[in-house]
């Protein structure tokens, strides 16, 4: 097949060993390369249409100046090397393994194989579909399409593609059928049960951190005693443990606790301790005493608040699982540990009566819209008390007496409600540890 002219591109057949024609290939000259010799980038399609048509594309992105060379990067090349050398340099190590594992896990089994260049949106959402499919969440989904959509914007951005697919697609939308992980969070009622049942526990103070503060479990178990002014009743939030996995160029990793930063600036805080946690913290300093008596040479000084019975850091898989034995013994419905953050918030704004804007600073949270997001809707106090503060403002009903007071309707409402009972107070001795 004869060439076309200059800036028109060329089309080739492309033949097997018997000579068949399998497909077509498409040239288009880029110019002169430093060395004098022809650039070009080439394309592979099935069918002559399919040639013709992508040599009019081509040709048009000749003229504005979107045309770049062919790159054999498939996704899988081009993203493991984006994370390793790219967003590495970006973000935290645990992120970035983070980015890779979602990668792998997610994205690269269905479109890995794929060329970037010849990613396309309908291949995409075919993937999302899939995704769907096989029961995963929108929030998985929708989270490894970001992943996609940075790494493509990046080729874009530096000229491996001339426009990223992924923006030509839309995000899936979460169902009420979606699966989720978090519980409903607990009542007063379980709280104090909790508490109770934790002085003589190993999570003790693991648990009075994050009930007392609405510490985030990594928070907590981050925390060390450099950050604790007991005389001053203080605790300075600076940090967060997180079990940060390496990984190996054929996925395998290995995984090492790592205390990073807080999540965000605003993250970064100082909290008043209360009386129950400064005597958590006190059993919590006896206990490493004893533990550290009791293993002589392997005690290991980390200066960590929460250890283990060796003095070194807990992580956050293997405090899941004392904890969900710990409830289960105890006889309390089992939530997320991160759930606990969420009974926190729940029960300062509704039954402290809090400011919402006192609870989202307490919380770390970098916008008070987070707060209001999670957490507001359920605050049921907050639809009350906007009735009785409207029915105050308003003119009473024609047929109500003038003498007749108007009905207090969010008083009446939460009078109604069956009042929690809470247990006597906790005794401040007897401190022992239970061997999990």
């Amino acid at each position: 097949m004869a060439k076309a002219s200059n800036g028109a591109g060329s089309i080739f057949p492309v033949k097997n060993r018997d000579g068949k024609v399998t497909g077509y290939r498409v040239e288009m000259s880029l110019g002169f390369k430093p060395n004098g010799k022809r650039a070009r980038t080439r394309r592979v399609v099935k069918t002559l249409r399919e040639a013709r048509d992508l040599r009019t594309r081509l040709a048009s992105d000749l003229l504005d100046g979107r045309l770049s060379t062919v790159q054999a990067d498939t996704v899988a090349s081009y993203g493991l090397r984006w994370v390793r050398e790219v967003k590495a340099l970006q973000v935290r190590p645990t992120t970035a393994a983070d980015y890779e594992d979602r990668l792998r896990r997610w994205i690269l089994p269905s479109l890995g194989h794929i060329r970037l260049i010849d990613l396309r949106p309908q291949q995409i959402e075919a993937w999302m579909a899939e995704l769907r499919q096989r029961g995963l969440s929108a929030a998985t989904v929708n989270g490894s399409r970001q992943i996609l959509n940075a790494l493509c914007k990046h080729a874009a951005r530096t000229g491996v593609l001339s426009s990223n697919p992924v923006l030509a697609t839309d995000p899936v939308k979460r169902q009420s059928t979606d699966p989720t992980q978090v519980r409903q969070h607990w009542g007063l009622d379980e709280m104090w049960k909790v508490l109770e049942a934790a002085r003589n526990d190993e999570l003790d103070t693991f648990l009075h951190l994050l009930i007392h503060t609405g510490m985030r479990p990594g928070e907590a178990l981050g925390l060390r005693w450099q950050d604790i002014d007991l005389d001053g009743r203080l605790v300075h939030i600076s940090g967060t443990l997180k079990e940060s996995r390496t990984l190996n160029s054929d996925g395998s990793g290995v995984v090492r606790l790592l205390r990073n930063s807080t999540k965000t600036e605003a993250s970064h805080r100082t909290l008043a301790i209360s009386e129950a946690l400064a005597e958590s913290l006190i059993r919590q300093q006896m206990r490493q005493s004893i533990q550290q008596a009791a293993s002589v040479e392997r005690w290991t000084n980390s200066g960590f608040v929460v250890t283990t019975v060796v003095g070194t850091p807990c992580s956050l898989s293997n405090v899941r699982k004392m904890f969900r034995k710990f409830v289960a013994e105890i006889d309390v419905r089992y939530i997320r540990l991160h759930d606990i953050r969420h009974s926190v918030a729940t029960a300062s704004l509704n039954e402290g009566r809090m400011p919402i804007e006192q609870t989202s600073q307490a919380l770390g949270h970098s916008r008070i819209d987070t707060t209001k997001r999670i957490y507001a809707k359920n605050v049921p106090r907050y639809n009350l008390e906007f009735i009785e503060g409207m029915s105050r403002i308003l003119p009473p009903s024609p047929n109500r007496d003038a003498g007749q007071p108007s009905r207090d309707w969010a008083s009446t409402a939460v009078k109604s409600e069956p009042a929690l009972k809470q247990p006597e107070s906790f005794p401040s001795t007897d401190i022992h540890t239970t061997k999990r």
